[in-house]
């Protein structure tokens, strides 16, 4: 096509002539065409070869700006069946939530009342079976906690805003005041970025590392760090500890649902805490990994995208 149209501009003589193109899917399209001047043959067969050129290249325009809009279309359509799905799950998961917590409360009410009324008559044996069904209801009531947390992520996250992280950390920080008193845990931090996200679900990220980072400390008192570095178009954020370390095995296995690396006699939880974590990261558009060894402490670091307007 270049070879044809230096032809028609070697012909000299051209004349201005307005055309009106129209496009299916397209609104008209005024163009000015300049257009070749020769008699017999060549002239129109030069006028025909500019004519087809404009034609081509607006169809070509017109079939870009229908693809765009066709696209734009089935993002709008994507997003909102995601946020769609957000919701039902999240209807699902408190309806699901207050059915298992209804009978969860009649057990433990129960359980306390016989405990109380008829506790000084129990043998050990009775009382051993009564403290079981106890604690097995309270460690269901955790987990349904954790589940409607889990399914609550996908909707709340999409709520963004500017958060300054330092005061996410504080958040988790008052929250875990009565475990970190009792384990005289140590928390230091140093700059903390303002990114944008959504404050509730940060500050349950770190409440849930800061929370894993006591419950597996190796026996001194807990030592951890919070640190955050810029690094190209995200923040780094991590979370050193002096705890029991995890064996590389278990490195990508950790951020499952229910995954739990020690038996039920060990530490405390639901298997859900860092499935949370990894869930908050990834609605934030970032990555989570952890870097760890057996008695060599860990560090969990998570990245968060840097967005215009919220940085520090």
């Amino acid at each position: 096509m270049r070879r044809r149209l230096a032809i028609v501009a070697g012909l000299g003589i051209v004349a201005t002539a307005a055309l009106v193109l129209v496009a299916r899917d397209a609104p008209p399209d005024a163009v000015e065409v300049l257009l070749p001047i020769a008699e017999g043959v060549a002239g129109l067969l030069a006028t025909g070869i500019v004519l087809v050129a404009v034609v081509m290249q607006h169809r070509s325009r017109a079939s870009a700006a229908a693809l765009s809009q066709q696209m734009t279309g089935q993002l709008a359509d994507r997003d909102h069946q995601l946020e769609q799905a957000d919701r039902e799950i999240e209807r699902f998961a408190t309806i699901a939530a207050h059915d298992l917590q209804e009978p969860l409360r009649t057990i433990l009410t129960f359980t306390d009342l016989v405990d109380r009324k008829y506790g000084d008559t129990l043998n050990g044996e009775a009382r051993d079976y009564l403290l079981r069904v106890a604690g097995a209801a309270a460690r269901m009531r955790a987990l349904i906690e954790d589940l409607l947390v889990y399914a609550r992520i996908g909707q709340a996250e999409r709520r963004f805003e500017p958060v300054d992280l330092r005061e996410c950390l504080n958040e988790a920080v008052a929250n875990l005041e009565p475990a970190i008193l009792e384990t005289n845990a140590v928390v230091r931090a140093g700059e903390l970025p303002t990114v944008r996200g959504n404050p509730q679900g940060l500050a349950q990220l770190f409440t849930n590392l800061l929370s894993n980072a006591i419950k597996y400390r190796l026996g001194d008192a807990p030592q951890i760090v919070v640190t955050a570095e810029a690094d190209e178009r995200e923040w780094i954020v991590s979370v050193q500890d002096n705890g029991k370390g995890i064996d590389p095995a278990n490195h990508e296995r950790i951020f499952e649902l229910f995954r739990r690396l020690e038996p039920r006699g060990g530490a405390s939880g639901t298997g859900l805490g860092l499935a949370i974590c990894a869930r908050v990261v990834d609605v934030h558009g970032g990555r989570i990994w952890v870097q760890s060894a057996i008695g060599k402490g860990a560090t969990f670091s998570f990245s968060l995208p840097m967005r215009d307007g919220a940085e520090d």
